[in-house]
């Protein structure tokens, strides 16, 4: 009766060490499959473009080079005093290999006034709202372009462009 008893528990040992390995291959599988059939998104790549950018058809002066990535020039800009509301459009041309993220940066202080999300190949932002309203008096407005290949989102060569700002 004894050896029944072993015999018994042996069996029962090996069918539930069975069962957790099949459960786990299932499992294991199933995580596999999962993971493999998901495309990444442009969250999870860490890609958000920005809601205010739109379709942009104008023909601009192309500040870079020729060939390459082309990078918009910017006039120079009188603004209000006190007002955070900044009409500037910040395009990224038509044709171009990558995205862009704009920073306005006060040339002075270094202080960064606005930065944005990326901005699709002929897309732009048709004015900004500041961090802050800046005071009367002359700024050189520096437009920073961080670029990012449309591809793979791996970082490009940047640009800036700078513009004589005037607050009144």
């Amino acid at each position: 009766m004894k050896e029944n008893t072993v015999k018994s528990k042996t069996i029962i040992i090996v069918l539930t060490a069975i069962i957790v390995l099949l459960v786990g291959a299932g499992v294991t599988v199933g995580i596999i499959m999962l993971n493999g059939n998901n495309q990444p998104t442009q969250q999870t790549q860490g890609i958000v473009f920005d809601n205010n950018a739109s379709h942009y058809e104008k023909k601009v002066e192309n500040k870079g080079s020729d060939s390459g990535i082309k990078i918009p020039g910017y006039p120079d800009m009188t603004v209000d005093a006190g007002t955070k509301d900044f009409p500037i459009t910040l395009l990224n041309p038509k044709g171009n290999p990558c995205n862009f993220k704009f920073t306005l940066t006060l040339a002075d202080t270094g202080e960064d006034i606005c930065t944005t999300n990326l901005v699709k190949p002929g897309d732009a932002i048709k004015g900004v709202t500041l961090d802050k309203a800046l005071s009367k008096g002359e700024y050189t407005l520096l437009v920073n372009i961080a670029t990012y290949a449309t591809d793979s989102n791996k970082q490009m060569n940047g640009a800036q462009v700078k513009a004589k700002l005037t607050v009144k």
